[in-house]
């Protein structure tokens, strides 16, 4: 059961990731002409971070709403994480000063470009609705 529940979270997170990037792909990455590569480590950084963040949080939190709200709270911060670390993989932050005021002006724009906040709250309840459903097929098929 432990093995079909991971699935169901790599599953959902990656077709949130999936429907992100062609968000971000359809209004960036296109339009402006930047490399992909920059986009591709930083979803990868993300939705890492949101596979190991979901199965803590599906574990702890029962309630569909505690889901919804915790959810997009992690959808904007770990949007923001991923952004400072995927410029620190790729060496596109060469020394700047931490400027606190910029930063939430890039957590703004982020978080708008990836609907993150949106996503993944929807991947949480798809997983939580998932994991009701397999079991209770299971107490079904055992009585």
């Amino acid at each position: 059961m432990k093995t079909i529940n991971l699935f169901i979270i790599v599953l959902f997170n990656f077709i949130g990731g999936l429907l992100s990037y062609s968000w971000c792909y359809r209004l960036f990455i296109r339009k402006y002409s930047t490399p992909e590569l920059y986009y591709l480590v930083f979803y990868g950084v993300c939705y890492f971070c949101l596979i190991l963040i979901s199965i803590w949080i599906l574990n702890k939190i029962k309630k569909p709403f505690g889901l919804i709200s915790l959810g997009a709270i992690i959808g904007i911060v770990v949007t923001f994480i991923s952004w400072i670390v995927a410029h620190f993989i790729l060496g596109i932050y060469q020394g700047l000063a931490l400027n606190i005021e910029v930063f939430f002006g890039y957590l703004f724009i982020t978080s708008l470009m990836t609907l993150n906040f949106i996503i993944y709250p929807v991947i949480l309840l798809c997983c939580h609705y998932s994991f009701l459903c397999i079991e209770k097929m299971a107490k079904n098929r055992n009585v």
